[in-house]
């Protein structure tokens, strides 16, 4: 991959991380030391639970934005009713 200066979104980011996870494990399959495997392994579970961890926070970012909606509306109902 090829990197670039422009900044990704974190879906975008997760979605390499499983592409980088996903070339590991084949890599691993392939390789004729289980030493080599072992490691490609371990690299592939290390972008596997990077992947995880950005969809994670992806889901929580998601969350605390319709929170912070709500608030936001209720707030505007509130202030409406005092407005009467």
């Amino acid at each position: 991959m090829g990197r670039s200066l422009k900044p990704i979104s974190p879906e975008e980011r997760a979605r390499r991380y499983r592409e980088l996870a996903d070339a590991a494990f084949l890599k691993a399959q392939y390789l004729k030391t289980s030493q080599g495997r072992a490691e490609y392994l371990s690299l592939a579970m290390a972008w596997h639970a990077l992947a995880q961890e950005m969809e994670s926070d992806i889901r929580s970012l998601a969350q605390l934005e319709a929170s912070q909606q709500r608030v936001r509306e209720a707030k505007n109902k509130e202030k409406d009713r005092n407005l009467r």
